[in-house]
Formats: C-alpha cells, structure tokens, sequence
C-alpha cells in the first residue's frame, strides 16, 4: 500500500491505480456495431417525421449539379385556375360577333341568336415515382430526400411545358402564317411575327425562344436597338422585354424557332385540379426510400388567332 503526503505532513493511505484493461478486437468490433445500430435506429425513427428528415444530413455538403434545375414557363404563358375538387371543369366561349348592315327604307336585317358555347374539358395526370436506396442516406454528403424532392417537382414542371409547347406548335400553324427568315434573329422578324398577332385585335404578351436567339440578340449593334436596350444587354447579356412584350428563353425548343404569344386570357386555358404534391412512397422490402409526385391537370390553348411562329438561322447568331 502506497502513502502521500500532505501538506500537513500526515501520512495518507491509498489504494494502488489498477490498469484498464485494453479491449480486445471482438469487443471492439461490437462496440462499433451497437453504434452503428443506434445510429441506424435514430434515423429510422427520424424518417417518420417532416421534421425528422430535415435533420438527416442537415450539415452535409450540396451536390455538384451539371446543369441549373429547371423552371416551368407554362403557368405564365396561360390563365391558371384551381379547380375545385368534384366541380365540371369546362369554360364558356364568348358570344359571337353580331354583323350590322345599312339597310333600305323598310328592310330588315337577319337576327343572330345569341347562345354562348360551352367546352368541357376532361383533366389528365402528370406523375413521377423516384426511389432511394437506403445507403445513400449514409454515403452521399448531402441529403438525397430533399434533393430528390427538387428533381421530382422539377421533372413534372418540364412535362408541362412539354405538353403546352406542343398545343402552342399545333396552334401557331392554324390561322397565323409562318415564315422562315434566312438569317439570325432581327428585330424586322419580331415585328412581321407581331403583326400576325395585333392584326387580329390582340396584344403581344410573351415571345419563347431557345438560347440561339439570345445569341442573336447578343450580336445586335446601335443601328438595331436603342442606347438603352444595348446597355442592357452589354450588362446582362439579355434582352427581357421589347415592344410590351416579355422574352422567355428555354432549352426545350428546337434552335431557331420563337413563338410570339398574346395576352394569357386570350391564349389558353390551364386548370388544375389537383397542385403538385409529392407523397411519401417507401419501399421497405426492397430497402429503398420513394417518393411519388402527382398532379391532376388540363389543358386548352382556345384561341390559335393568338400564337404565331417563325424560324431563322441559329448559327449565323454566333
């Protein structure tokens, strides 16, 4: 038995210091695995919860993105309404035009009968159903869930405007003529595509392109806008809007076609039914985390007199 000595010169007794023990290879082993365990434990009890999945990987990294996520145009370019749940989806035509004549001393004119036209709609669904491994919680450094969230919404906004882009193209051939200019983009192709449209009594609004017009733009000198419309697009790189009407740039049209498009309440009719709304769609026996995004919408581009399209040379832009 060992003694110190205090300060005052007392003996004290003490026990002799034991030794840990080191801990063999098998019992370091299980340690790591009842951590590992409760780690597992914790986050599956945080995957029942809203809250709980935006502490899962709260601290990690962003992803490396190649592109920039994409952004829907489809709801500015049209009249958006939520429909109710159980009520008709349907929208009544305007009242036709009634013709006036000079008539003789005594005559008479016909008479136009004034019925309104209904056009009922059936709605149709946009969905998607993504599905994460669970290892990917525990080897990505951000949070896959909330990411996948971003991608999953991001793809349904592209469908739509996939299927409006479609309808626009259909309608732009009806009544406007098209035409094809054999040179980059000029400001005499925007006015001609313009004309189609004011020609009928309507507004340009919106004009949809793809990255090679603003190229064009981008090559304009002082002879083909103004001072300030050239200081904008020296310092931005891009016009936003000319004539009262906004530029819409978007990668999922074919290089050299713009659309000049009039006011939304009289181009075309977007109602939905049911918004965007991810669920939670997990799938435990194939130890995978899903989601299924879903959206229950319509769609009809009503008036052709109002869209109006042309082409031009994309790579004399550049």
């Amino acid at each position: 038995m060992a003694g110190v000595v205090s300060p005052q010169g007392y003996v004290i007794q003490g026990a002799r210091r034991a030794e840990a023990p080191v801990p063999s290879t098998f019992q370091t082993r299980q340690a790591r695995l009842a951590k590992l365990a409760a780690k597992e434990a914790l986050i599956t009890r945080w995957l029942q919860t809203e809250g709980g999945l935006m502490k899962i990987g709260a601290n990690l990294a962003n992803p490396v993105r190649e592109l920039l996520d994409y952004r829907g145009i489809a709801r500015q370019l049209t009249i958006v309404e939520q429909i109710p749940d159980g009520v008709p989806i349907y929208f009544d035509r305007d009242l036709p035009r009634v013709p006036s004549v000079t008539i003789a001393r005594d005559g008479a004119t016909r008479m136009i009968e004034m019925r309104g036209l209904r056009v009922n709609m059936e709605a149709f669904e946009i969905a998607g159903r993504p599905k994460i491994p669970y290892s990917e919680l525990y080897t990505l450094r951000y949070r896959p869930i909330a990411r996948t969230k971003d991608r999953l919404i991001e793809s349904m906004e592209l469908q739509e405007d996939l299927v409006w882009f479609g309808l626009i193209e259909t309608a732009s051939t009806l009544v406007n003529p098209t035409f094809a200019a054999t040179g980059k983009l000029e400001k005499v192709d925007l006015a001609r595509a313009y004309a189609n449209i004011e020609d009928h009594r309507l507004v340009v609004r919106n004009t949809v392109m793809s990255a090679f017009g603003t190229a064009s733009i981008r090559s304009w000198i002082f002879q083909d806008i103004d001072q300030l419309g050239l200081q904008e697009i020296r310092e931005t790189g891009y016009l936003g809007q000319i004539w009262g009407s906004n530029f819409w740039v978007n990668d999922q049209l074919p290089d050299g076609v713009v659309y000049v498009l009039a006011q939304p309440k009289f181009l075309g009719w977007f109602p939905i039914r049911k918004d965007i709304e991810v669920i939670p769609a997990n799938d435990p026996d194939n130890l995978q985390l899903g989601f299924v995004g879903y959206e229950l919408v319509g769609a009809n581009l009503f008036n052709p007199l109002a869209a109006s399209k042309f082409t031009f040379n994309p790579s004399l832009g550049i």
